[in-house]
């Protein structure tokens, strides 16, 4: 039997698998500077952007949550007294309340200058929350009540190690895929 004719013979494969192989080695440099810039942390991996402040309401007045995926952080200006704050998480139709825990989480900033210039302290956090769209503090010389995103610990968003093994997966490929599609020496 005969190699098979039309776009599956033996020589489109080889074409198309050769021509694969050049793709891999000309995306692989470029895969690892990603790679590099993400451990270094240049550029858009730059570690975590400044904090956003969402949603502010006066001190014990209720301020919205975004609900974002990786939960809500409260913060509170100017001079805060952690220890005479109380802050309540309740659903919207109140039905649901939840009193949250005051001070910041190790790891976390417990004082952050937000995109605006304005310092906030760290309220609380209600990422392990469900069922709540909305918090009230009051207290401790609390004036204004924000909300932002978690900032989380930082590190979040620097996948340099990942485009690195991808790089050196796409190296071997590209090299194993131009070896055995070599042309044959007669």
């Amino acid at each position: 039997m005969s190699d098979p004719v039309g776009i599956f013979s033996g020589t489109n494969i080889r074409r198309t698998a050769r021509m694969f192989g050049t793709a891999a080695l000309f995306a692989a440099p470029l895969f690892a500077l990603l790679g590099i810039a993400g451990l270094l942390g240049l550029g858009s991996f730059g570690g975590t952007a400044p904090v956003e402040i969402l949603h502010s309401a006066p001190a014990g007045s209720p301020v919205e949550l975004s609900n974002s995926v990786h939960g809500d952080t409260v913060w509170g200006q100017p001079d805060v007294d952690l220890a005479a704050v109380t802050c309540e998480a309740s659903s919207t139709d109140g039905s649901r309340t939840v009193d949250l825990q005051i001070g910041p989480v190790e790891g976390s900033p417990s004082e952050v200058v937000d995109a605006q210039g304005a310092t906030w302290t760290w309220l609380s956090a209600t990422d392990s929350l469900d069922a709540v769209s909305r918090v009230t503090c009051s207290g401790g010389g609390l004036e204004t009540v924000g909300t932002s995103v978690d900032p989380g610990d930082g590190k979040r968003g620097t996948p340099g190690a990942p485009f690195l093994v991808f790089a050196a997966f796409l190296l071997v490929l590209g090299l194993v895929l131009r070896r055995v599609t070599a042309p044959q020496s007669r």
